[in-house]
């Protein structure tokens, strides 16, 4: 039984290697004309695609991009939402004489720990420039809000989660408050983003 050449490029069958068109050919019933015929749509087409250019940033686009990676924003983070290559953008950084800040994982222990002390009793944003962090390894270091909670609130806010995961912050804080406790949204969030890294809800 035959099949369409529609057919047979939608199941990706043909690969481009000319020793597997005589195998396609028998396995779908058609003359290897057809096979090698279609090879050479799908070839042009993926041809067409490799040589599709890469969109080019004005040099004004270049500074802001570099701007906000200078602000404290990581490079993986600005690359994926430009469309940019992390090596790319360090290129740029490099050329204005600007050092990307490091992320979490580039940041030893020791620094970890120091930085933590200091966000108790300084800005955050002059932490992050004198040690080169990004803002995300800020947040991820700051002391997450829920721990402020006492035990039977945190347990209460737990218990909460628990049963009601996907609950927005702010229905969550008017249930606590029913109860007689009173729980900041921030508290929340910070709370359910602890549980879900811990696979808890």
């Amino acid at each position: 039984m035959g099949s369409s050449p529609d057919q047979i490029k939608e199941e990706g069958y043909i690969e481009r290697q000319s020793d597997k068109d005589d195998e396609v050919a028998e396995k779908f019933g058609i003359k290897l004309m057809v096979v090698k015929a279609i090879a050479k749509i799908i070839g042009a087409d993926q041809l067409q695609t490799k040589t599709v250019k890469s969109r080019r940033f004005s040099e004004g686009e270049r500074e802001i991009l570099v701007g906000r990676i200078e602000a404290g924003e990581t490079v993986e983070d600005i690359g994926g939402e430009a469309g940019v290559t992390e090596n790319t953008l360090r290129r740029w950084c490099k050329l204005r004489g600007i050092t990307p800040p490091r992320i979490l994982e580039q940041i030893s222990l020791v620094e970890q720990q120091e930085i933590r002390e200091l966000l108790e009793e300084q800005v955050w944003q002059d932490i992050a420039q004198a040690y080169n962090v990004s803002r995300d390894a800020i947040e991820e270091l700051k002391e997450p809000v829920h721990r402020q909670l006492d035990t039977e609130t945190l347990s209460y806010l737990f218990e909460l989660l628990r049963e009601q995961p996907a609950a927005a912050a702010k229905k969550l804080c008017g249930i606590a408050k029913e109860a007689g406790l009173d729980i900041p949204e921030n508290a929340v969030s910070s709370y359910r983003k602890r549980l879900k890294s811990l696979n808890i809800i």
